[in-house]
């Protein structure tokens, strides 16, 4: 049984006979010396005076003189008469510590004396100086952090420390006596001092381990704040922390050793000092919940993991009984209905009773807008929440369900679209399914979610019907692409949506938007360039851009001679130069921001941020690193490849290559020019925007243009312009 937890909670008779045990036991006294700081905090060292001179008797019979001493000096520091604990104290140190050779560099530096102006204050002094040995770990919290003393040197009296970073230096003991702190072994900082690899294995696997080393660094309670900036002190922090404080909340939640009070953002965690019965906590917890919404969120994430049938058990009648209390018709009512109806696996007559009513409504005069039922489950907060419409579908019409469902497929919500379209082809009403794929093709916008559910079984021969050609089919697919590429931003379901267009049409060996293409012809896939334009999804640009570079001809006799494409303000590149460039971006994003954000935790462990020299850096870094991701990303949504574009012949553009000379001079001179992100692919190889090329442009075999380079003007005569053939 922990004494500082005792203490904490304010278990006073249990804490005395804790401590009467110790000692009977003669065991170690560090966790009492704990425990007794945090009853000084609390005013209430008096009532424990006599049993720390008893023990402290004790101690000195059995020669434990150091340990008497700092029982006594513990006494001091909490509120005991410095002029009735001093001689004792002072006649147990000098048992303890007097041979040393310190000891009276110690005495004279800390003022311990008998009748020391300031009792509480030397000792103080005097106790941080003895822990301060080779080994022993201190803490500075103005911004150098963790640290471990290498040398203690008595003339001069000096401490050599070793921090974290690398530094080392040396330091008078009357100034580490003040900027030091020691730091117990324990300690989630001296941990990740001493072997950070198994601290990170820790946080990983254990992680109620790691939150009882916080818990009880302040004295067995902390807030959700105080739980993150200990975590962040030793380097986990954002997401890590994210995906640790989850995984730690859930598992205190439904331990019998801490007690969770308060939300996941707004709360603290209490280590008990005695085992509680955390179905009834849970219960408690849910009960006191402020919300519903809040109620269902946690009972959720519960389910997620709780294996214990009665634990489930009470996370499910704690939902009945908050949600009896809410009005049936609100949203997060209605799924918290259909979540227990899904958990206990039969109908919810308080749901099914409200939903008669509601489907009684009268249909609305416009055939476009959703009868009241299908615009009822739409307001259903998750995707989770509206698959399970299906099943309240089913318990509500029976057998007529799949009519029901088959009138209505259009107005399925998001979350709803693919589960109903896989049940409906279950039961067999493939014509249905294949006359809503044909309609949907031609408004994509109206049902995005249904359109995708349908396209997967249609594309894959499942269904049967006059669908279009595949022309047709991609540049309804394509539309949508654009359209919800454009319009994730606004809502999440188009987020969502636009997740699985691109995946189903992107994946695989044979992507099916390859398939759906082959044939096209130039007009239609110059169309579909346009169209692309708007902005689309990354996977499917890749794709795409590899369709225009193996389809569309590079067409020199089309009419466009002297057209000027490169002046049309978007990125002009070749294909391997786009996807280098792609590269730069997800190295970015991928390694070096995740990075940043490592130093960002390091940094911030360091403590005082105000003169945090490494801080500022990595926050400038990270100011640098977003700039430019933004950046590349705008550049990427702004690109053509050289390969699909019409150059016009015998002209200076992108993808040709120029002989030229220079007046005054005899040699020919020869450039190839390409895009910006290009110019590693040859020695001659000149980005179209470099002043060089840039001053070419345009021109053709026999001109003579003057072009002004950073060393100055010079004029040059073309000789013959060549254009590139790419693989």
């Amino acid at each position: 049984m922990s004494l500082t937890l005792l203490v904490s909670q304010e278990k006073w008779q249990e804490f005395d006979q804790a401590w009467s045990e110790l000692m009977k036991s003669s065991g170690p006294v560090e966790e009492l010396i704990g425990a007794l700081r945090l009853v000084g905090e609390k005013k209430r060292l008096a009532r424990c005076l006599p049993s720390v001179k008893e023990h402290a008797a004790k101690l000195a019979k059995d020669g434990r003189s150091a340990e008497a001493a700092r029982l006594l000096g513990t006494a001091v520091q909490g509120g005991a008469a410095p002029g009735e604990i001093l001689p004792s104290l002072l006649e147990q140190a000098t048992a303890a510590w007097g041979s040393e050779s310190w000891w009276p560099k110690y005495v004279e530096i800390s003022g311990l004396a008998t009748d020391a102006p300031d009792g509480r204050q030397a000792w103080a002094a005097f106790e941080r100086l003895i822990t301060f040995q080779k080994g022993s770990l201190i803490y500075h919290a103005g911004g150098w952090g963790v640290g471990e003393i290498e040398e203690v040197v008595n003339e001069p009296a000096e401490v050599v420390v070793r921090f974290q970073n690398g530094r080392r230096d040396r330091f008078p003991l009357a100034a580490a006596m003040d900027i030091f702190d020691p730091l117990p072994e324990e300690d989630l900082r001296a941990r990740h001092f001493r072997d950070p690899d198994a601290l990170r294995k820790a946080v990983r696997t254990e992680p109620l381990d790691v939150l009882k080393a916080v818990l009880l660094r302040h004295q067995g309670r902390a807030s959700n704040v105080g739980i993150k900036n200990a975590l962040m002190q030793i380097g986990i922090d954002g997401s890590s922390f994210s995906g640790w404080w989850r995984r730690a909340r859930k598992l205190a939640e439904t331990s019998p050793w801490f007690k969770v009070m308060g939300s996941a953002t707004k709360g603290e965690v209490q280590l008990l000092a005695t085992e509680s019965d955390p179905l009834q906590d849970m219960r408690q917890q849910m009960l006191n919940q402020p919300t519903l919404n809040h109620v269902l969120t946690r009972v959720r994430d519960q389910l997620a993991s709780a294996k214990d049938p009665q634990m489930r058990l009470v996370l499910l009648e704690a939902l009945e009984l908050r949600v009896r209390e809410s009005k049936t018709g609100n949203p997060t009512a209605l799924a918290a209905w259909m979540l227990l109806r899904d958990e206990r696996k039969e109908p919810q007559e308080e749901l099914l009773a409200h939903l008669r009513n509601v489907a009684a409504t009268p249909p609305p005069a416009d055939a476009i807008d959703a009868p009241a039922l299908w615009a009822l489950f739409a307001t259903l907060p998750g995707a989770r929440e509206q698959e399970r419409c299906v099943q309240a579908l089913q318990d509500l019409y029976a057998d007529d369900w799949k009519t029901e469902a088959a009138r209505n497929l259009q107005h399925a919500p998001g979350g709803m679209a693919r589960a109903l379209v896989e049940a409906l082809y279950a039961e067999g009403l493939k014509e249905d399914l294949a006359r809503h794929y044909s309609e949907l093709l031609a408004r994509p916008m109206r049902a995005p979610d249904v359109l995708i559910a349908l396209a997967r079984l249609a594309e894959a021969g499942k269904l049967e019907g006059e669908f279009g050609t595949p022309l047709a089919r991609a540049q309804s697919l394509l539309s949508l692409a654009t359209y919800l590429f454009v319009n994730r931003r606004q809502d999440a379901t188009l987020m969502r949506a636009q997740t699985r267009l691109s995946e189903f049409l992107t994946k695989g060996k044979e992507p099916l938007i390859e398939r759906l293409l082959e044939g096209a012809d130039n007009d239609a896939l110059m169309s579909l360039q346009r169209t692309l334009q708007r902005g689309v999804e990354e996977e499917i640009d890749s794709v795409m851009t590899d369709v225009f570079a193996r389809i569309l001809p590079v067409d020199t006799g089309s009419g466009l001679q002297g057209h000027r494409f490169w002046e049309d303000g978007r990125i002009w590149s070749t294909k391997a130069g786009l996807e280098k460039r792609r590269a730069e971006l997800r190295h970015i994003m991928e390694v070096k921001i995740p990075a940043n954000t490592d130093a960002i935790g390091k940094a911030a462990a360091m403590g005082d941020l105000s003169e945090n020299s490494e801080w500022e850096a990595a926050i400038e870094d990270q100011r640098n690193l977003t700039t430019r991701a933004s950046e590349m990303e705008i550049e990427l949504r702004n690109v053509e490849l050289i390969e699909s574009a019409i150059l016009p012949e015998n002209v200076v553009s992108p993808g040709t290559t120029v002989r030229y000379t220079q007046q005054g001079r005899a040699t020919v001179q020869e450039i190839t020019v390409l895009g910006p992100w290009d110019t590693d692919q040859g020695e001659h190889v000149v980005s179209y925007r470099a002043p060089l090329a840039a001053g070419l442009l345009g021109s053709r075999p026999g001109d003579e243009v003057q072009v002004t380079l950073p060393t100055g003007p010079i004029t040059l005569k073309i000789d013959s312009v060549r254009t590139l053939h790419f693989d």
